[in-house]
């Protein structure tokens, strides 16, 4: 059996969470003995796929009789792997399959979801394909450190004060709504470094001079860096906030809790099972509230949770994910 792992993000989105989590499916195949090939010129026996932008692709595979799985709802802060859209209708904001979405889970042989609310929120959107949950895995090993000059290289590359603690968030620039969590939170802690990491748009610049503009010298909008830059801010921070009222990327959340980073989070219902109040993180409903539970976690007012939230992670290794996946594989070569 040989697989093919599928993911081709825009070149500045590299390190991005679709690119995150093509590594770790490559790695979890690897530590399982399972062949794969990341070359769709390449012969392969079944194709695995993480975005729906992948659909020319996929509609090859499908023609040529090669049976498909897709993972979704993984990467969903990640413009280029995301299945959903946020709306507002009549003061009311909420998630979306977008249709191009449903049209490319409809073609494939299986649907890979990581929570069993993930798997009802698409049989409710109108998916028919068979699903099954997988939850996220994680490499955990990227996030120790042998040496103390690698572990350092994010405060040497912004030339922060290691001395500061760290707040980092994640989004992208084409939705903002919610990001006003993160600003008062760097406005109210003056001693503290923030940076948000974010997916860059030549559409959204505007957007991104008005941050600027707005938020205080502590507060820093940047584009993603590469993996050494991402994981060493990880490994560094002491909170880490999602502000969006859009559905969180699943594989960043895992990412800061193998980090053991404490994680501040807007409710998320996608996730409910994983994102445990008070045990795995802090979530808050509003953005008010948010900035309140980050202060308080700044200033050593509320208890951590990252040690569960760690826990947690250590449990979805890839040795698990790659057992699961060998099984799932096998289990669609065999019903074709």
């Amino acid at each position: 059996m040989r697989v093919l792992i599928y993911f081709k993000p825009k070149e500045k989105f590299d390190n991005f969470e679709g690119a995150r989590l093509r590594k770790s499916i490559k790695g979890a195949l690897e530590i399982n003995n399972i062949d794969y090939t990341p070359n769709d010129v390449d012969h392969y026996d079944i194709a695995h796929f993480i975005s729906p932008n992948s659909e020319s692709k996929i509609n090859a595979c499908i023609e040529s009789g090669i049976p498909v799985v897709l993972s979704a709802l993984y990467c969903e802060s990640d413009i280029e792997a995301s299945y959903l859209e946020y709306v507002t209708k009549k003061e009311k904001r909420s998630i979306v399959l977008t249709q191009k979405a449903l049209r490319v889970l409809n073609k494939v042989n299986l649907v890979l979801v990581p929570s069993e609310q993930a798997k009802e929120f698409l049989i409710e959107s109108g998916v028919n394909t068979p699903i099954e949950v997988l939850p996220t895995s994680v490499n955990i090993s990227r996030f120790s450190y042998l040496r103390e000059d690698e572990k350092e290289v994010f405060y040497r590359y912004y030339r922060e004060d290691k001395n500061k603690k760290l707040v980092i968030s994640i989004g992208s620039y084409d939705n903002l709504d919610g990001v006003s969590a993160f600003i008062k939170s760097a406005k109210l802690n003056p001693g503290c470094s923030f940076y948000y990491f974010a997916q860059h748009n030549s559409k959204t610049n505007l957007k991104y001079k008005l941050l600027t503009r707005k938020s205080p010298k502590n507060c820093h909008f940047v584009n993603i860096p590469n993996d050494d830059i991402y994981r060493s801010a990880l490994v560094n921070s002491t909170l880490f906030m999602y502000n969006g009222y859009d559905c969180a990327g699943i594989v960043s959340i895992l990412e800061a809790m193998a980090a053991k980073t404490e994680i501040v989070i807007r409710n998320q219902p996608l996730f409910s099972d994983i994102l445990v109040n008070e045990k795995t993180c802090h979530i808050g409903q509003f953005s008010e509230t948010l900035t309140a539970i980050a202060c308080d976690y700044l200033n050593d007012k509320i208890y951590p949770t990252k040690e569960n939230a760690f826990k947690y992670a250590a449990s979805q290794g890839l040795d698990v994910a790659g057992e699961k996946l060998k099984e799932i594989y096998e289990k669609v070569l065999k019903k074709e």
